[in-house]
């Protein structure tokens, strides 16, 4: 699993089903997402082959949720496969909320608990 583009790969090889999808459509869509006009350093060609390889080796693998399609160059997901992705853990900084409460606004009928 040590593949930049297995996440995308999983997700839309599940969206497919058991029929699967042929190599230059997932390096299509694989594509599509991570390249961008003022990014240069995706090219098609480099994913296409990463992606080829890459499900050719793990189609082989009896571990592995990909397999081979019905015809040559096609990859689908193993019927008995479950959801499988990598997990990042990178640190992202997220925003902290302050829980402020003003007492003003609280209705005097109704006695507050805290």
């Amino acid at each position: 699993m040590g593949n930049p583009f297995y996440n995308d790969i999983y997700e839309i090889l599940q969206a497919q089903g058991c029929k699967g999808l042929p190599v230059n459509i997932i390096a299509k869509h694989v594509y599509n997402r991570h390249a961008g006009l003022f990014s240069p350093e995706f090219s098609y060609e480099r994913i296409y082959q990463n992606i080829r390889f890459f499900l050719w080796a793990q189609a082989g693998k009896a571990s592995s949720p990909f397999m081979p399609g019905a015809h040559r160059g096609w990859y689908a997901l193993k019927p008995t496969s479950t959801q499988q992705l990598h997990i990042d853990f990178k640190k992202e900084e997220t925003p902290t909320i302050e829980a402020t409460t003003n007492k003003e606004e609280q209705p005097a009928d109704h006695p507050s608990l805290f």
